[in-house]
């Protein structure tokens, strides 16, 4: 098993550059982070390669601040697949100099002049325009569902409706991201949903749920979940993206005890 830690989540009461570093301390495989237009990918590229640790994941993004803010909040469900591929092709140079494969990407937000049904027919049509694009820049899109909790007006928040697009697209550099709270907050059976649809998840989130803090907190037994996912052929990262609620909490002993 691998596993990456959210650093605009996690130890987030220190500077950047030291959570990467809490990051290689904690014994974890890898960092992720969201958008990368504020970040500077020079530096977290020599520093995780000093460190000997991965980036496993970051946002799809763009130096244009209104496409980085469309890219968040409703590019897909809009159809401006245009500018989809064009940050695809913004970020692809981005995310081989921090040797990462993954980008996540997120449908957006419930438009009134917009119904469910075209907010999908938008969704497809924008993922088959940047299938092409993904595939010739050798990286891999992500598609996200967010609960309606957190993100009350998200467009698509269930798995179901994820797998169904992505599969529908058919390419083998579109995949689901599968954020386990995210899921066990809109609909559990996280085990049997996430077995039945492994062939189509290129990443998996975690987080204690309902307080999307540590793990070993909340309703969910994850133990018995990461040995489900060892079951089967997965062998992409597990993502640690949590807010810190217990002060005595260890991710470090925590992957260590987990032993899959």
């Amino acid at each position: 098993m691998k596993y990456s830690i959210c650093i605009d989540m996690m130890f987030a009461s220190l500077p950047f550059s030291d959570r990467i570093e809490e990051t290689a301390k904690a014994g974890a495989d890898a960092i992720e982070f969201w958008g990368w237009r504020e970040k500077n990918v020079a530096e977290i590229s020599e520093q995780t390669q000093k460190l000997g640790i991965g980036v496993a994941l970051c946002n799809l993004d763009s130096k244009d601040p209104n496409l980085s803010a469309a890219l968040m909040r409703g590019i897909l469900t809009h159809g401006r697949a245009d500018e989809f591929v064009q940050a695809i092709h913004e970020s692809a140079p981005v995310m081989r100099t921090l040797g990462v494969k993954n980008a996540i990407v997120l449908a957006g937000d419930n438009d009134p002049d917009i119904s469910p049904e075209r907010a999908i027919e938008n969704s497809f049509r924008v993922l088959n325009a940047g299938a092409k694009a993904a595939e010739e820049e050798e990286i891999n899109l992500l598609f996200e569902p967010l609960n309606t909790y957190d993100r009350p007006t998200y467009t698509m928040p269930y798995s179901k409706d994820a797998f169904e697009l992505v599969r529908g697209v058919g390419s083998r550099n579109i995949k689901v991201l599968l954020d386990l709270y995210h899921t066990q907050r809109m609909e559990g059976n996280l085990i049997d949903t996430l077995t039945k649809n492994i062939d189509l998840i290129g990443h998996f989130h975690v987080a204690g749920s309902p307080w999307r803090c540590e793990p070993d907190l909340g309703e969910v037994d994850y133990r018995q979940v990461f040995e489900a996912i060892a079951k089967t052929d997965y062998d992409g990262y597990i993502g640690f993206e949590y807010r810190q609620k217990s002060p005595d909490f260890d991710i470090g002993e925590y992957i260590k005890n987990l032993n899959i």
